[in-house]
């Protein structure tokens, strides 16, 4: 095969004539999956390939869809596989490229082949001509239709043109915050070395980048020729040990060791994907290892924050709650909203302070401006990149703000399906749900981050006030007897509320007025803003003490 990469033309003609051929025609699930992923990747979305976009975006499932309970992606891609396979080893031995999807990706190779010989030629142009390629059997809804209606279209020579204009704008992810000022880090980038000869190394590589694909903090990159900077560019390698392996995180810049770590091999599949989420979380989870990393080196930009240090501005926010950090995260994010209109992560985060902000402000404060603008941006977030993670969790976010829970929980459920290893999303959902009423639905997230580390994040506050509503008040008291408690709203507040005597009343009441003045102005008024069901909300406003005690 040549070492030449075909181009987008010849790679539609291939497409073209595998969706013609009859196996193809008799399995309408796969053709769709294949249209899908090949139209996804020819216009530079190929890595943020999930089993939930390929649920709901070509299989027509509902966005209800559970990637981790539901098979149906994993099976389609199965019987796709073999489907490639039967064609390139029968009708399309010949053809002059191959389509492949490897096992633990979604994202396919395109690679050439034989070429075709003069009467193959014709039969390849008539069928890139063709527009009675397969349809779906059932009717698609508008959006779908649209998607087939546009990937008809490419094949003509006239769209061809039209995509090879755009290949510009679309070949690489969105600009992190303010990524194009001088004193901007870019987003970290990770290539994951693959041991040459050892499958076991070799099949967790490849099911590690499909984990980190679901991070939208992370670029995964295939060789150091892809990175265009060495700022924030990093190197996972996977080195085989005695019945293990040693797992280690190089900073490329200066070929610093930031991170190492030795595990047993994986017993099989199962323990194969629990390995290499593991390791996702712990590497590119938001302040997981990179972003610690990031965060030594922050010291080498001057000025406000820009890039990604802009975006670690606004998860150190939601990590603490420190209020001096929002105002940072608000500050550089507006500036580059106002930079570049197609910033979807910019837009998203931004939307989210917004947000918050409004949670945290005085009483007597008029937030709906901003919580307006927070459904604007978050939509617009939505509109440049439908099919991330952080676009439905910006969603979910503004439309709790806007007391529309059922919206809010639909958007947040998409978010935990395009990447279910975010603590980030986890943490603000689970809370949600606690704060609704909804307590099994909030711990079932929050009980693996709280078991897992000793975590004094907002999660620790909100599993908190789920053991209480359980009326499991040890398990509560535990939580909240952690270091740094004192400096979460609602853990604060549940202290509070436990207070059985005058000093700590004063106490309690005294480290709220100093962390969240907003919230001590009028405790039931913020309760309401960040959308406390009414008996949790009578829960947080009971205590031991009389108000003359308090």
């Amino acid at each position: 095969m040549s070492a030449t990469p075909p181009d987008r033309d010849d790679i539609e003609a291939e497409l073209a004539r595998v969706l013609a051929s009859p196996d193809f025609e008799k399995n309408q699930g796969a053709s769709r999956f294949l249209k899908f992923v090949v139209a996804e990747t020819l216009d530079g979305r190929g890595d943020r390939l999930k089993a939930f976009t390929i649920a709901t975006q070509a299989l027509e499932r509902e966005d209800t869809f559970d990637s981790q309970n539901n098979s149906a992606v994993r099976v389609q891609a199965l019987r796709l596989r073999q489907l490639l396979q039967a064609w390139y080893e029968g009708p399309g031995a010949n053809s002059p490229v191959r389509i492949e999807i490897k096992t633990g990706t979604y994202k396919p190779n395109f690679v050439r082949g034989a070429p075709l010989d003069a009467e193959a030629q014709c039969g390849a142009s008539d069928l890139a001509a063709r527009s009675d390629l397969p349809a779906p059997q059932e009717a698609a809804p508008p959006e779908r239709r649209s998607f087939g209606r546009r990937f008809a279209g490419a094949l003509g020579l006239a769209f061809s043109v039209f995509f090879v204009a755009l290949t510009g704008l679309m070949t690489e992810p969105a600009s992190p915050p303010g990524a194009r000022s001088g004193n901007a880090p870019p987003l970290p980038s990770l290539r994951i070395e693959r041991p040459s000869g050892d499958k076991p190394l070799g099949d967790l590589a490849q099911a590690l980048e499909l984990e980190f694909s679901a991070f939208d903090n992370v670029i995964v990159r295939k060789s150091n020729a892809e990175a265009r900077s060495s700022v924030n560019a990093y190197a996972l390698s996977l080195q085989p040990a005695d019945k293990a392996y040693v797992a280690e995180l190089l900073r490329l810049s200066d070929r610093t060791l930031v991170w190492a770590e030795r595990f047993p091999l994986p017993d099989g599949a199962d323990a194969l994907a629990r390995q290499a989420r593991g390791l996702a979380q712990t590497l590119g989870d938001a302040y997981g290892v990179i972003d610690v990393d990031a965060l030594r080196l922050l010291n080498d930009f001057d000025g406000m924050p820009r890039g990604f240090n802009c975006t670690l501005s606004a998860f150190t926010f939601l990590k603490n709650q420190s209020l001096d950090r929002l105002r940072v995260a608000r500050e550089c994010l507006e500036v580059a909203v106002g930079a570049n209109a197609r910033d979807d992560d910019a837009r998203a985060m931004l939307a989210i302070v917004l947000v918050h902000d409004a949670f945290y402000a005085p009483p007597e404060s008029d937030s709906r401006a901003d919580l307006a603008r927070a459904e604007k941006l978050a939509q617009e977030a939505f509109d440049l990149a439908p099919r991330r993670a952080r676009s439905y969790f910006a969603r979910f976010v503004a439309a709790y703000a806007a007391q529309r829970y059922d919206e809010a929980f639909v958007a947040a459920r998409a978010a935990l399906a395009l990447n279910g290893n975010s603590t980030l999303f986890a943490r603000a959902i689970g809370a949600a749900y606690i704060l609704r009423g909804d307590v099994e639905a909030g711990m079932a997230l929050l009980n693996p981050l709280i078991d897992a580390t000793n975590d004094v994040s907002p999660a620790s506050g909100a599993a908190a006030l789920g053991h209480e509503l359980r009326g499991e008040r040890r398990e509560a008291e535990r939580l909240l007897a952690r270091p740094g408690a004192s400096n979460q709203a609602l853990a604060l507040l549940l202290q509070l509320s436990l207070c059985a005597d005058a000093a700590c009343a004063r106490d309690r009441s005294a480290d709220l007025r100093r962390n969240f003045p907003g919230i001590a102005a009028d405790i039931g008024a913020a309760l309401d803003r960040i959308g406390a069901a009414e008996p949790v909300k009578t829960r947080l406003q009971t205590s031991p003490l009389r108000d003359d005690q308090r």
